[in-house]
């Protein structure tokens, strides 16, 4: 299973504006390409904030076949939003989340974030890419890309201007 890791960020690579969760800082340009690239995903993984912030907007357009799992502590607390094969939550490890839906048949799964479920897929050791709108803002405070303590070298493999002032880069995490 391919795991790419898909966030916007500003250039001081921070995923959150200060303490507000969400992507409301995005260009129009990361607006339109965010859905589109979703479409070649048969899963989405992203923690409970990050499913607070987005969650009116994916109950409004479910994308067929494609999972969302939402990691959280407390799954019990969001029974009323799961839907069958289509959006859950769980309080499984990272690792055996990714093991459950490699069993499923889930080939290419994207990990929306937030800082917390980054890092948690970066220590299990199981990204395999990075897939990051560069956005040109800076912050000074805000959320990181990820959270914990790893080590973690990446190949840049393609920029593509997104907007006049946005920047699209993918990177392959080294081996």
């Amino acid at each position: 299973m391919r795991v790419v890791i898909i966030a916007a960020q500003s250039l001081d690579g921070y995923i959150a504006r200060h303490d507000t969760p969400g992507t409301d800082f995005t260009s129009a340009a990361d607006r339109a390409w965010f859905p589109a690239c979703l479409r070649s995903f048969d899963a989405c993984v992203m923690g409970s904030e990050t499913w607070r912030a987005a969650r009116a907007d994916i109950l409004a357009a479910p994308y067929p076949n494609r999972r969302r799992i939402v990691m959280t502590r407390n799954p019990a607390a969001y029974a009323e939003d799961a839907k069958p094969e289509l959006i859950e939550f769980t309080s499984e490890p990272a690792p055996e989340l990714a093991a459950r839906l490699r069993m499923d048949g889930i080939e290419h799964l994207a990990v929306l974030g937030g800082s917390v479920i980054n890092g948690l897929f970066l220590d299990a050791g199981l990204v395999d890419e990075f897939w990051i709108t560069l956005e040109p803002l800076v912050f000074g405070k805000g959320r990181p890309l990820a959270e914990g303590k790893f080590d973690v070298a990446m190949s840049l493999t393609e920029v593509t201007r997104l907007g006049p002032d946005t920047m699209l880069l993918k990177y392959t995490v080294k081996r």
